[in-house]
């Protein structure tokens, strides 16, 4: 865990939010840099992605109330200080996903556009947070977890970038889950406070090994199409 908080006089501030918020700055940044050519769309998408975080985050906060709906009724501030979890998480990505697929199509803009642009403000997000806590991690057990997140990141990044325009097509964002979700199945093992679920993978690498196996799948499936057709 990082440090827990700058204390200065009656104000106290968590070190996580300082992380959270300079990292929400820098996915934002590189969100509008990624569409820094293309004037006539991007304070649209911009807007969409802006909009559809914001019902993510109220969706992974609240969800708290489908997943321990006794636990809320009998204590109405448990909503305040817990969340979702993991459960949550995955509910408000499918909500996400199902948001800028309409607005793709409501505006007339390719969805793999939108995909390409939440890539770089969420790889983006993870490298400077993964920044923030090797900065205050240093003394602790999830060092290695923290560096194995800034090394696949920081490669990602690179490739993104590289290979921009290729990345209005799907198979350069498959490419980039797929790789990304393997990152996450390796870097959990790094994670000291993981709990084993199933054959020796916690309940966060079962997530990210079911997209993973999506990701070829899906793969797999485009190009028998493709070959069918030629």
């Amino acid at each position: 865990m990082m440090q827990d908080a700058i204390v200065w006089g009656p104000l106290i501030i968590k070190y996580n939010w300082i992380a959270v918020a300079f990292s929400a700055l820098a996915a934002y940044a590189a969100m509008k840099y990624w569409l820094k050519d293309k004037n006539d769309i991007s304070k649209p998408i911009l807007e969409d992605i802006t909009n559809a975080f914001l019902w993510a985050f109220l969706i992974w906060k609240f969800s708290v109330i489908i997943f321990n709906p006794v636990t809320v009724l009998n204590n109405p501030y448990y909503i305040v200080y817990f969340t979702g979890g993991w459960r949550g998480i995955i509910l408000s990505a499918i909500a996400l996903l199902l948001f800028i697929a309409i607005q793709s199509k409501k505006r007339k803009i390719t969805f793999w556009i939108y995909t390409a642009v939440l890539a770089a403000g969420l790889l983006s997000y993870t490298f400077v947070y993964s920044l923030f806590q090797l900065s205050f991690n240093y003394l602790t057990q999830s060092f290695l977890y923290d560096l194995s997140q800034l090394v696949v990141v920081s490669v990602l990044l690179i490739w993104l970038y590289n290979r921009k325009e290729r990345f209005e097509k799907p198979r350069e964002i498959n490419q980039v889950i797929l790789w990304f979700s393997i990152g996450q199945i390796f870097g959990y093992f790094l994670k000291h406070s993981s709990t084993v679920v199933f054959l020796g993978l916690s309940s966060e690498q079962l997530v990210f090994l079911a997209v993973a196996l999506f990701c070829l799948f899906s793969q797999s499936f485009r190009k028998k199409a493709s070959l069918n057709e030629s």
